[in-house]
């Protein structure tokens, strides 16, 4: 299951016939916006959004962690999911832990994936990519599976770097964005990811101990469409919508998969101090 993704199906086709170009920021800006974004812990609890009647899906729990750490020499993002799924034949555990390490400059990316169903090993990943230059493709080397190689397109973005240009984007009042992005969970593919940025939401001024560390923050609501590149299809594979404050903390966030959608709920934040370099 994949882990941290109406119009947003008009503006992912409106974003194909208008060139990344406009909205874009330079390199440069992006690196130097990064080292804003805290390290942090954060746990969400998962519980139903959305469920259709005659889905066989009957209940949902677990947890989403996720650890964010702004290294010297680049991101580093480890998440855990943790979810159990109810259905007419029983309980279906789901056990998903994505390590990676992103490059400041957004050109590297390692990551090592481990996905468990039901104790037994559904998934494994290992792997290193590189952005090409020069709008010349960038390349995934896989040492799981072994002789394993998947092609990334010019203007593929890593995870963290696409949340950065996302932010970049809400400040300067951009709605909406289209890019490539890989990020670890698939041997054979990347997502092309069409994103609905809403308006700028009040600073938060929230009294509540788990959000004391956001007051004064900016932030607004994300929504992202997610098509996978493998498949020709009209409607995404699934959907993310969460509010994202200027620092990278998400929280309220929400999977939507169509006929059925989780919700992940902030239930613990730990922001800690960034280390001196």
């Amino acid at each position: 299951m994949p882990i941290l993704r109406l119009c947003i199906l008009l503006l992912f086709c409106v974003g194909l016939l208008v060139p990344r170009s406009l909205p874009a920021a330079d390199a440069a800006e992006v690196e130097a916006f990064g080292q804003s974004l805290v390290s942090h812990r954060a746990f969400y609890s998962l519980s139903v959004a959305r469920l259709d009647p005659r889905n066989y899906r009957q209940g949902v729990t677990g947890g989403l962690s996720l650890e964010f750490v702004n290294a010297c020499d680049g991101y580093v993002l480890n998440q855990r999911l943790l979810i159990e799924i109810s259905t007419e034949d029983g309980p279906v555990l789901n056990d998903m832990v994505l390590n990676s390490w992103e490059s400041l400059n957004g050109k590297r990316f390692r990551f090592k994936l481990r996905d468990e169903v039901n104790n037994d090993l559904d998934q494994q990943l290992d792997g290193d990519a590189a952005l090409g230059e020069d709008g010349e493709p960038g390349r995934v080397t896989f040492t799981l599976p072994p002789d394993t190689e998947l092609e990334l397109p010019p203007g593929t973005m890593f995870p963290t770097e696409h949340t950065i240009r996302l932010l970049l984007l809400a400040r300067k009042g951009v709605n909406w964005f289209q890019a490539p992005v890989y990020d670890g969970s698939s041997p054979d593919s990347y997502a092309e990811v069409g994103a609905f940025i809403g308006s700028e939401l009040p600073p938060e001024t929230s009294e509540e101990p788990l959000l004391k560390d956001m007051k004064g923050q900016r932030s607004w609501r994300i929504r992202l469409a997610y098509f996978t590149s493998e498949k020709s299809q009209d409607t995404p594979d699934y959907e993310i919508g969460y509010r994202l404050f200027e620092n990278g903390v998400a929280e309220d966030i929400v999977f939507d998969y169509g006929d059925y959608a989780i919700r992940a709920s902030l239930r613990q934040l730990e922001i800690r101090p960034k280390d001196g370099c």
